[in-house]
């Protein structure tokens, strides 16, 4: 019998002011390694509707890419220490 390992990653939520900040943001997060997919937020949350950029792997590094370049985010979600796998 066989026993598979799971590694799980981290996922942050950074909240974008625009879908072409989300867009700006995706494309450099991916050409540097960073699995990441943009989702629209709820009609629901205190900000309003708006894009989110929900990135799996190191949130300090990714945060760190898109401070580098300028790109403005807040951290919503799973923000702070990175997991160790």
């Amino acid at each position: 019998m066989q026993t598979q390992g799971v590694i799980l990653l981290k996922t942050c939520i950074l909240d974008m002011p625009s879908y072409t900040y989300a867009v700006k943001a995706q494309r450099l997060l991916r050409a540097r390694g960073f699995p990441c997919r943009i989702r629209r937020r709820e009609k629901t949350s205190a900000e309003g509707c708006g894009f989110s950029v929900h990135v799996s792997g190191s949130c300090r590094s990714a945060e760190a890419v898109l401070s580098g370049y300028a790109v403005p985010y807040t951290v919503r979600g799973g923000g702070g220490e990175d997991d160790k796998l």
